[in-house]
């Protein structure tokens, strides 16, 4: 029993490890910080000044770093494909310090160095190897499409732009509707778009618009039923929340 939770509280430290490479990355490049979560751990910064909090969202739960520029300039998708490209390189660095650890020491925390070694070269893998993970692209692949030039790294600042926004209040309303429009009409990110639609038109307006609505449940038919279970219970809690208000 106790091998089970210390090997499941070293693996999220394996993401914690990842998503804080991505971070500190985004800080040393002169961004901003606005969110960590790992799990149920959540930091965000919240009028100015850094929170922890609890974090009940399970689109979050498998760990996000948001950092954002504090100026808008040609450099910043530079400067994203850096902070995307630091997450994988830290875990791939941290699967080897553990397995040097592992072979150099004989220690009886070897089974638990073992698991942080496997855990690490395995978000390592799981971040490099795909092109997507679920609805977004793998870590490797985004950085590829920043640091492309035309269409492919325009609509990946979009997206960042959106999650960051999102990630600092756990709302839309603050993001740009032009920016959810473009999601919408891109292949890749067109289910998440309209996912980030209908949640802006809820605490908007308090409802659906019934075409954003019928266009959602269409796409969502060729998306996978976990994926889509997942955001739509997120909106029909929004939907209750709006009507108890």
């Amino acid at each position: 029993m106790w091998f089970i939770i210390i090997s499941l509280f070293v693996s999220f430290s394996a993401i914690f490890l990842h998503e804080l490479g991505h971070l500190i990355t985004g800080l040393l490049q002169g961004f901003r910080f606005e969110l960590f979560v790992v799990g149920f751990l959540g930091v965000k910064r919240e009028n100015d000044k850094v929170k922890f909090y609890f974090n009940t969202n399970m689109q979050l739960f498998g760990g996000v770093a948001s950092t954002i520029p504090v100026e808008d300039t040609p450099e910043n998708a530079r400067k994203f494909a850096n902070v995307l490209l630091a997450g994988p390189l830290t875990s791939l660095a941290f699967a080897i310090i553990f397995t040097i650890i592992l072979v150099s020491f004989d220690s009886k925390y070897a089974q638990y160095i073992n698991v942080a070694a496997l855990a690490s070269f395995g978000i390592f893998l799981a971040t490099t190897l795909p092109g997507k993970m679920g609805l977004f692209f793998s870590d490797r692949k985004r950085y590829q499409r920043l640091t492309s030039k035309g269409y492919e790294r325009e609509i990946e600042l979009v997206v960042l732009r959106v999650i960051s926004f999102f990630g600092k209040d756990n709302s839309y309303l603050n993001v740009d509707e032009d920016d959810l429009d473009k999601m919408i009409a891109d292949k890749d990110y067109q289910f998440f778009g309209l996912y980030s639609k209908l949640y802006y038109q809820l605490e908007k307006n308090g409802e659906f618009d019934e075409e954003t609505k019928t266009k959602f449940d269409e796409v969502a038919k060729t998306m996978s039923k976990s994926i889509v279970k997942i955001f739509t219970k997120e909106l029909e809690k929004l939907k209750l929340k709006e009507k108890a208000l």
